[in-house]
């Protein structure tokens, strides 16, 4: 039986955790809070708010060290430091584990004591300070959170203590005097210091100052957080218990509960590090970014009749599956993403990970090893998996709820490897999905969308990929071209090289769906890319011989003639997707 206990400071809590004594079980999930949920978290302990109560796990008995446990996370740094480190409870057997409240402690301790990194706007993602700065948690002491321009009441986001993470740079550009670093609360512990404090730095002369800090240190050290204290040492209660109590929260989805019991189940391996080195092996090899909901999806897709996301169909038994066959199961996915690698995707332009899964499970049940890439004899069928990718992506078929699509896909592919397991069954998978609502077929309508897509558009890269699949897509050397220079398409240089269109020819060279679509794109591989610059069609296609059969360019190359350019390239190009498209 458990019952509540006596109520912690803020402070207390701190400390407690400083000193491991409040642990997180495996079964946790990642901290996944922004920071602006934890600046609105400070403001609501200025204002009073209650932030509900907490639950604790005691009286584990050898549960504490025949299972995993972890330290909170400390300092947070966006996609690069978010895992919690593993703790040795062997000689540290005075703890109590953390089963509800994770996320609002460690929110709590990052705002107080740690430090939170997130990527500045317009910059590319990269481990540094340029890219990721250090912030550590503020409150403005000079002025309330700037109001609301439409209510004049309170901020748009509702908060009216203005907590913000700042960096070095950001306080550089601000009075430093009207921000208070809220974690130096905690060395004011009495209010004689606090008083002290006030007196030294010349705030107590600031009525608003004075105030704000005297309720945050309040809120830290006098303001009560109420907690539950279960004392059964039975682990699958507490782990029940961590479900009931979890799954009405609005964050935590049934995928968080599945990875608990996927923790829970694992007995020789630590499945939370197994799934982050998958995830951070993917990413750093491949570029594709991953998350734990793609690696049980692909469990679900090889094991389970339903593979819908519910706490029901996943059991210990399941968890122990899992673990049994995680080698090759972890194999297959960094297969599959390595030949999506090789057909020259990246992430901005695989527009639905979902198409991974039917790959893994295939490369999973054909038993194609970690070698299945590099070898001669599939390259017919990895051009057939690549076309189906291409097809799928460009139908965009996963957009909605995708279970029940991928466990049509799913079931196709378990019934034809059976009688084939050397080839992927794009023919059959196309025919079953023809019988849905998604289907991969394609009529002029779908073809004629394709042909207007924009150059900056992501579906862009597999059209042209498509209709140029002699390039080195596996080494990157391709590029995307204008065939007729983009630059040209202004009215002052149009009339430059005499050309002042006018009524229904005007559209043509004023339209950006003409000039800027995949009807005036191609795929160059860097040579001809170098080559081509900015040069005239016509020029480039005289100095460098261009073969225009295989790049796909009718014999109009006069820019004069553009618009009997693009109705020719219209129709040649509708018939070649026409073709590259039907299963």
């Amino acid at each position: 039986m458990g019952q509540f206990q006596v109520p912690f400071s803020i402070s207390q809590i701190i400390n407690k955790i400083d000193l491991n004594l409040l642990l997180l079980p495996a079964i946790q999930r990642e901290f996944v809070w922004e920071h602006t949920q934890i600046e609105l978290l400070f403001d609501s302990l200025m204002r009073g708010y209650p932030i509900g109560s907490r639950l604790f796990w005691g009286g584990m008995g050898e549960n504490k060290t025949s299972h995993r446990y972890y330290s909170i996370l400390k300092k947070f740094r966006a996609k690069y430091d978010t895992h919690c480190q593993e703790f040795n409870t062997n000689q540290h057997s005075d703890f109590e584990a953390i089963l509800d409240g994770q996320q609002r402690l460690t929110a709590l301790y990052v705002g107080l004591k740690g430090t939170y990194a997130y990527k500045k706007p317009r910059v590319n993602w990269k481990n540094n300070e340029h890219s990721l700065p250090t912030r550590s948690l503020f409150l403005n002491i000079k002025e309330l959170a700037p109001q609301d321009e439409t209510s004049g009441e309170v901020s748009e986001d509702g908060r009216v203590y203005d907590f913000q993470f700042l960096s070095k740079e950001d306080l550089d550009k601000c009075n430093k005097n009207d921000w208070f670093e809220v974690g130096k609360i905690l060395d004011l512990q009495s209010f004689s210091s606090l008083k002290n404090y006030l007196k030294d730095t010349g705030l107590d002369e600031n009525d608003f100052a004075m105030d704000t800090l005297e309720k945050l240190h309040a809120s830290i050290f006098e303001n009560r957080i109420n907690y539950y204290l279960e004392d059964s040492q039975d682990y699958n209660k507490a782990l029940n218990i961590f479900i009931r109590v979890n799954s009405g929260g609005e964050k935590l989805s049934y995928s968080d509960l599945i990875m608990s019991t996927t923790i829970a189940g694992w007995k020789k391996k630590d499945a939370r590090q197994e799934f982050n080195n998958l995830i951070n092996e993917v990413w750093s090899q491949y570029g594709f970014d991953i998350d734990k909901d793609f690696i049980l999806r692909t469990y679900l897709m090889l094991f389970c009749n339903d593979i819908k996301f519910r706490v029901t169909n996943f059991s210990i038994e399941n968890a122990i599956e899992f673990e049994e066959n995680w080698d090759h199961i972890r194999e297959s996915i960094i297969t599959a993403f390595h030949l999506i690698n090789d057909f020259g995707y990246i992430e901005d332009t695989l527009t639905s990970k979902n198409a991974v899964l039917p790959i893994a499970y295939y490369i999973y049940k054909s038993e194609k090893d970690l070698k299945y890439c590099d070898k001669v004899q599939y390259k017919d069928d990895q051009s057939e998996i690549k076309k189906w990718v291409h097809a799928v992506l460009l139908h965009r078929i996963f957009g909605g709820q995708a279970e029940s699509l991928l466990k049509i896909i799913r079931d196709t592919l378990e019934s034809e490897l059976k009688v084939n397991s050397e080839k992927f069954p794009a023919k059959q998978i196309a025919q079953r999905l023809s019988k849905t609502r998604k289907s991969i077929t394609v009529d002029d309508e779908f073809i004629e969308n394709l042909l207007y897509t924009r150059y900056g558009d992501r579906y862009s890269f597999p059209i042209l990929a498509l209709l140029y699949p002699h390039l080195d897509y596996k080494n990157r050397d391709f590029h995307k071209d204008h065939v007729h220079p983009c630059s040209v398409f202004t009215k002052a240089k149009l009339k430059k090289y005499g050309i002042t269109p006018k009524g229904d020819e005007d559209c043509y060279y004023s339209d950006k769906n003409m000039y800027d679509s995949v009807i005036n794109l191609q795929m160059l591989d860097s040579n001809m890319n170098k080559s081509k610059n900015d040069m005239m069609l016509e020029d480039w296609v005289k100095q460098e011989k261009v073969d225009l059969q295989k790049q796909l360019i009718p014999n109009i190359l006069n820019l004069k003639e553009f618009e009997k350019y693009v109705d020719a390239r219209f129709e040649l190009l509708k018939q070649k997707l026409t073709e590259l498209l039907t299963f």
